[in-house]
This record gives structure tokens, C-alpha cells and sequence, in this order.
């Protein structure tokens, strides 16, 4: 909210443009008003969804498995009928927030490429491959493992997740991020052999250098080391190449940026905080053997995938708290980045 270009970022940068940073501080200023109607809207929708998903799962879909010639106790066909109903309410419901921040802030900034054709299929991809797909394949071996495992579910519960969240990381680069973006080769010349020079003086081990098309939906710049072992990546947006002008030193100041998140293993750390996490979910879990938790809700009757769904929902109320502390970790990692980038000779200014 405070005008003008702070003592500190003027003694770093004497020479930064102030109209330029008054317009970045007018687009987080724009995303952070919208994002208090975000979250009342979030809460408004959230609260619409718990008595929906009661409502159908106590009627339409009960009736449905029975149509099917199943039971009440056939949980996970109770839980796919339940989904199958409320596909349109799921996929509708936050579109009006998405709608706004992409065709009305990221619009007005200068920012949004996206036309409404492609919005609208990247908006299904999302919510089918991600929601939907991989939602699936984490919950079905999670109500498997509460219902058959007993006391000790909450342990195999926390290692599938932990091993879930990492091949998800193993294989995003390779079989998901494409569904969204094209991926090529980082096309020879001076750019090239500057980033590969980067990687040999960080000494990691990272072979594939791709440009991606982040120009069909946004002209914002980015780029990132994804992946782990064998599909490990560096990846560079065609409009960072394009605000910078293709000037290698430019290129290589953010691309070291990145390179240094690999080589002090920052993927390890994030992956080891996230695993700490899902720990203590699960040992919260381990606790929340009550049957009112799911009646409470409304529900017919407690079933395994029930008791994961009404815990998720609670426990979600305690997010923030986590959230507060990862964002003062990650910070610390931009930090080291920034560090390792200039030490490798790279002004990052």
C-alpha cells in the first residue's frame, strides 16, 4: 500500500524504473483485493458443497448403486456414483473466480493470452486429469487401506501418500505438464550453450534443456528445474527469451536462479517438508475414530471413504497454520537460490 520504490530496493537497483514498479505494486495490490472475495466466495461455495455432497450421497447415489443391483456398503461405487452427479456443480463452481482473475486483472495488466476457447479446454484438462484422475487414483488405495488395515491404516496411509507425492513429481514433467503445453528442445545457439555451461559448472546431473509455450496462455516470464532421477529437467518459457531479449547473461542470471534450487537439492527439502506434513495428517487421523465425525455431517452411516472425506474437511481448517511456516521456508530457498546465482557470476539485478 506504501507509493514509491522502497530505500532498500533503490540502494539495490538506482536505477529501476518507478513507473514500473508502481504498476507491479497496482497488480498485487489488483490479485490481493480479489483474493479476499476469492475466499469469502471459496467458503460461500465450500459450505454449498458439504450439504450437496450429503444430499446426493444419502439419496440419488444410494439409489443409483441399488439401480446397479449393489448395496449401501458398496462405498467406492456409492462414492463414483456421488462424483459422477456432481461433476457439473464440481467443474462450474470455481469458474466465475477463475473467469475474473484471467479475463478481467491478468486482461487489464497485459497479461492474459489465454482466448476463451483455450481457456475453457485447459479448465477441463485440469479439473479431468487432475481433480478427477488423480484424485481417484490417491483416494480408492486410501479407503482400501483404512478399511482393511485397522489400527495401523494410518501408517500404510501415510506411506502410499508420501510415495504418491513422489512419483507424481517423477512423472508431471513427462505425462501431465504436456497435456497443457508444448515442450521443445531448446533450439542450439548462444542461449543454449550458456545454460549448459551453467550446468556443468553446478555440476548437477540435467541433460534435457526445453523451451515451453507459456506464450498460448500468459505473457508472464518463468522457468524451473522439474522432475526427479531419470526425468529431471530445465525448463525456460519462450517469454522469458522474449522480455529478455535473448541476451544470454540475462537468460543465465534467472536459469542459475533455478539451477541452484537443484544443485542444493531444494526438491529433496520440499519434498521431506510435504512428507512431515502428510505425517502429522495422518497421526491426526490415527485419533479421529469417532463415528459422529461423518454422522455429524449428516451422513447416512461411517464408511472408510466417508471417514476420510469429513477428516480432509476438518483438517483443512488447520492448513493456513502450515502454510505460514512453509512460506517463511520457501522463502529462505529463493534466498539460497539468489545466492548460488551470483556466486556462479551472475548479476540477478
Amino acid at each position: 500500500a506504501r507509493p514509491g520504490v522502497p530505500v532498500s530496493v533503490r540502494a539495490a537497483m538506482p536505477h529501476v524504473d518507478e513507473a514500473e514498479y508502481a504498476k507491479a505494486q497496482e497488480y498485487s495490490a489488483a490479485k490481493n483485493r480479489f483474493g479476499f472475495v476469492a475466499d469469502a466466495y471459496g467458503l460461500l461455495t465450500g459450505l454449498l458443497q458439504l450439504w450437496l455432497h450429503v444430499t446426493v450421497w444419502n439419496g440419488p447415489s444410494l439409489r443409483l448403486v441399488r439401480w446397479l443391483g449393489l448395496t449401501a456398503e458398496h462405498e467406492l461405487a456409492r462414492a463414483g456414483a456421488c462424483m459422477l452427479i456432481t461433476t457439473p456443480w464440481d467443474l462450474l463452481h470455481g469458474a466465475p473466480v477463475d473467469w475474473y482473475k484471467t479475463f478481467v486483472i491478468e486482461e487489464r495488466f497485459g497479461f492474459n493470452k489465454h482466448t476463451w476457447r483455450s481457456w475453457v479446454g485447459d479448465s477441463l484438462k485440469h479439473f479431468f486429469v487432475e481433480q478427477l484422475g488423480l484424485g481417484a487414483l490417491m483416494m480408492v488405495p486410501l479407503v482400501l487401506v483404512v478399511r482393511n488395515l485397522g489400527a495401523s491404516a494410518w501408517l500404510y496411509g501415510f506411506g502410499f501418500t508420501a510415495l504418491f507425492v513422489l512419483a507424481i513429481n517423477v512423472v508431471y514433467p513427462i505425462w501431465i505438464a504436456p497435456l497443457f503445453n508444448s515442450f521443445t528442445p531448446l533450439p542450439d545457439g548462444d542461449v543454449r550453450r550458456g545454460v549448459e555451461a551453467l550446468v556443468r559448472a553446478s555440476g548437477i546431473s540435467c541433460e534435457r534443456i526445453f523451451q515451453v509455450d507459456g506464450s498460448r496462455q500468459s505473457s508472464h516470464s518463468n522457468a524451473y528445474v522439474a522432475g526427479f532421477f531419470r526425468t529431471k529437467r530445465i525448463v525456460i518459457y519462450d517469454t522469458l527469451l522474449t522480455h529478455l531479449e535473448g541476451d544470454v547473461d540475462k537468460v543465465c542470471a534467472v536459469v542459475a536462479h533455478e539451477i541452484g534450487h537443484a544443485a542444493m537439492h531444494h526438491n529433496y527439502a520440499m519434498l521431506g517438508v510435504a512428507c512431515a506434513q502428510i505425517f502429522v495428517m495422518f497421526r491426526t487421523f490415527a485419533l479421529c475414530s469417532d463415528a459422529r465425525m461423518v454422522t455429524d455431517f449428516g451422513y447416512d452411516a461411517p464408511c472408510a471413504y466417508l471417514t476420510l472425506q469429513t477428516f480432509f474437511t476438518l483438517y483443512s481448517l488447520v492448513m493456513p497454520v502450515f502454510s505460514i511456516a512453509l512460506n517463511a521456508f520457501t522463502r529462505q530457498l529463493e534466498y539460497a537460490a539468489d545466492a548460488y546465482s551470483v556466486r556462479l557470476g551472475n548479476d540477478i539485478r
